[in-house]
């Protein structure tokens, strides 16, 4: 089909297989490129026809067309990994877990490298280490830096042989601690052995663990950890009550619960069955005025830099669902904390370099509120918190330059270690 080539030609960035689905962003012309793969994919066309015509609805946002694009051309050709390494990403944005899993297991067969997907050039190329994992459990750094002046390089390293790489100028540990990490934990220190450091040496990783954070930052004056154990499913009955319960390595509020009383806890084991469990006491953090409030700060090489505030009626506090599209003051008060975090945290300059310096990793997040005593309260510390841009003419527009500071540190960072140095 003469077409074909020409589209690719036209439109390069259709052959972003294997970037982050929330980074693929429409582009001048996509109506075009839409109508012509259209066509092409109902007259009959090869895999990759269908994988670009996914690759178009990602931008869009139809999800559920992405998919299904994807899939038939995972399905013309089984020997395509990135077109089943984009069904995995999609449908674990759909909350379809058990597609995601067959289409990664399936992808990372193949292969376990995914260079970036537009030529270098001039870019300076960032060699990921990842996780077996989808993309939020992982750092989408393409989220986060200028793809205009870095290529992203992706190597998911829990296989036991090392695949050919790219060249490239800097490794980054770019996951977080998690019991289901310790493969990935070995074998990116074993690649980093003798490479000198990337950023963030995967050694170190322990130390954010959610059962070793409260040791890691013991010691820090008017710091406080809800700190978690490891609890076997047949002992979280004993635990005392009312607790925090969470099937290990969850994320994102998965699982996570107060429990009550005996019958909170055997619902919930019902609900969300695992072999082992964090169970933490809950702490009260809730303001003055009844609602709660937790913050995310991104450090940079050692300089604790405001991500977001939200505030919510629930003790469960997470952006997405707190109502901060609905509350202009809600969102005035957050600017407040971006321009100034101090007014929220009076020993911000005090506290935060001994929090980075406890902690040791060259880029990690930690998720944070004030206790009514005054003490800084730590949730979790994490090296693959998810930081993004916001849309120009949204309403959280005025984050943009808040996250911009995090995006010049974390450049400056790769740029100061790379100085262009391709091994």
């Amino acid at each position: 089909m003469p077409q074909f080539s020409t589209i690719l030609q036209r439109f390069p960035e259709l052959a972003e297989h294997s970037v982050a689905p929330p980074a693929l962003l429409p582009f001048a012309g996509i109506d075009d490129a839409e109508r012509e793969l259209s066509a092409m994919c109902a007259a009959g066309a090869p895999a990759r026809a269908f994988a670009m015509l996914g690759n178009v609805m990602v931008r869009r946002g139809r999800y559920l067309d992405a998919l299904e694009a994807y899939r038939n051309a995972a399905d013309l050709d089984p020997s395509d990994a990135l077109a089943a390494w984009a069904c995995a990403e999609i449908a674990y944005v759909l909350d379809d877990g058990a597609t995601s899993v067959a289409y990664r297991t399936r992808a990372l067969a193949l292969q376990r490298v995914f260079p970036d997907p537009l030529s270098v050039a001039e870019r300076t190329p960032v060699l990921l280490l990842l996780r077996d994992a989808p993309y939020a459990v992982n750092a989408p750094l393409e989220l986060l830096l200028d793809r205009k002046r870095f290529a992203i390089h992706k190597y998911y390293v829990e296989g036991e042989a090392l695949p050919a790489l790219p060249p490239f100028a800097l490794a980054f540990t770019a996951f977080g601690s998690a019991h289901a990490a310790s493969t990935a934990t070995q074998r990116a220190s074993a690649f980093v052995a003798g490479r000198g450091l990337p950023i963030n040496d995967p050694a170190k990783l322990g130390g954010i663990a959610r059962e070793t954070l409260a040791s890691t930052l013991a010691g820090i004056d008017q710091v406080a950890v809800a700190g978690a154990r490891i609890v076997d499913a047949a002992e979280v009955a004993s635990v005392t009550l009312p607790a925090l319960v969470r099937p290990v390595d969850t994320h994102a509020g998965e699982g996570f619960a107060l429990l009550a009383d005996g019958g909170d806890v055997h619902r919930h084991l019902a609900r969300f069955p695992a072999a082992q469990y964090y169970c933490s006491d809950f702490v009260e953090y809730r303001s003055a005025d009844g609602l709660y409030r937790k913050f995310r700060a991104i450090f940079v090489d050692g300089v604790a830099y405001p991500y977001h505030l939200a505030i919510a009626p629930s003790w469960m506090v997470h952006y997405q669902s707190a109502p901060m599209r609905e509350s202009s003051a809600l969102r005035r008060e957050e600017l407040g904390f971006l321009e100034a975090p101090q007014r929220v945290l009076p020993s911000w300059d005090r506290v935060m370099p001994r929090i980075a310096d406890a902690i040791g990793l060259d880029y990690f997040g930690i998720d944070a509120s004030l206790m009514p005593d005054g003490r800084l309260l730590v949730f979790e510390a994490d090296a693959a918190m998810l930081v993004h841009d916001e849309e120009a003419r949204d309403v959280f527009a005025y984050k943009r330059p808040f996250v911009a500071r995090i995006r010049d540190a974390l450049q400056t960072s790769i740029t100061r270690r790379t100085r262009q140095r391709i091994p």
